[in-house]
């Protein structure tokens, strides 16, 4: 196909105070070999040397800067604008395979019935080592509205009608606005898996993934399990999913060091689930967000004694 046919896709990163990371970003997505994208970078008010990083790339990458207004708004303020026929988002810490869009692009070309497509992708940590591997698993739409599985990940590209029927990201959420997007766009049909790695999500000490939690945070994965069941909140799939909404909060909660709310969404996990008291899976969960709570805490007395 001509360049000039191909579908225009528009990619948005939204970045805050990740100056440090912020270059190599940009550098994989101006790698790409797909000709037709449409990129801007929305500086949601850093305070750090991010604008310095960004004036370096005056002329090859199209940005902005505006007052703090959060990752969900910063990102719905991007697409608002973006005229692609496609659209995904790249956070300012993670990065594209040269050919990613170009091999996500093919695939929703040749699945014209397929809203959203994904890939695999390494984990690397803050100096860009790769330190895993995620297989992300095949689209399951029960899995990921019992089970609370996010199976897009970084790389995930969707339709413009997506964005336009769904809705964008719910701007009161903080710590799962993409799964509770992705959540509304499951309604719209299955996803596409793509078992190609083709992103790399970057792990490292000012992650929220590895971060403890203040206490909304930990209660959005429940309050959005709620809302999504709150024209039939007594459905055997909705007992699972808000089970595991709670055991997600418990383990939360206790990997912030809040005990007793851990305990107490344990034991609201089990009223859902009853088998989850018997469970060696989901006394592991409560266990694992303690032993992260103790990892934190030793790695920062240990960094206090040096």
């Amino acid at each position: 196909m001509p360049e000039n046919r191909r579908p225009l896709v528009t990619i948005v990163t939204p970045t805050y105070n990740q100056a440090e990371f912020l270059a190599a970003t940009l550098d994989s997505m101006l790698a790409q070999d797909y000709p037709n994208i449409e990129y801007l970078v929305l500086d949601d008010g850093s305070t750090d040397t991010t604008p310095d990083v960004l004036q370096r790339y005056n002329g090859r990458v199209r940005w902005e800067r505006q007052a703090n207004m959060g990752q969900s708004r910063t990102l719905n303020k991007g697409w608002a604008g973006a005229r692609g026929e496609y659209l995904g988002y790249l956070s300012s810490d993670d990065l594209l395979a040269p050919n990613a869009i170009s091999t996500l692009v093919r695939a929703l070309e040749e699945h014209p019935d397929v809203p959203v497509v994904y890939c695999d992708f390494d984990l690397i940590d803050g100096q860009g080592r790769k330190t895993g591997h995620v297989q992300t698993p095949d689209y399951d739409r029960r899995q990921m509205i019992e089970e609370l599985i996010c199976q897009p990940g970084p790389g995930a590209l969707f339709r413009r009608k997506v964005l336009e029927q769904a809705g964008g990201w719910n701007e009161s959420l903080r710590k799962i606005p993409d799964f509770e997007f992705w959540l509304r766009a499951s309604r719209m049909g299955p996803f596409l898996r793509v078992p190609e790695t083709l992103a790399q999500y970057r792990v490292h000490e000012e992650s929220t993934a590895i971060r403890p939690l203040p206490y909304d945070r930990s209660m959005e994965i429940v309050e959005t399990m709620r809302a999504f069941w709150k024209d039939d909140p007594g459905a055997p799939s909705a007992r699972r999913s808000l089970a595991a909404a709670h055991l997600k909060a418990s383990k939360s909660h206790a990997q912030s060091g809040r005990v007793g709310h851990a305990v107490r969404d344990f034991l609201a996990a089990a009223r859902y689930r009853p088998k989850t008291l018997v469970s060696i899976s989901s006394w592991g969960k409560l266990l694992s967000g303690f032993g992260l709570r103790l990892t934190s805490r030793f790695g920062y007395l240990s960094a206090r004694l040096r």
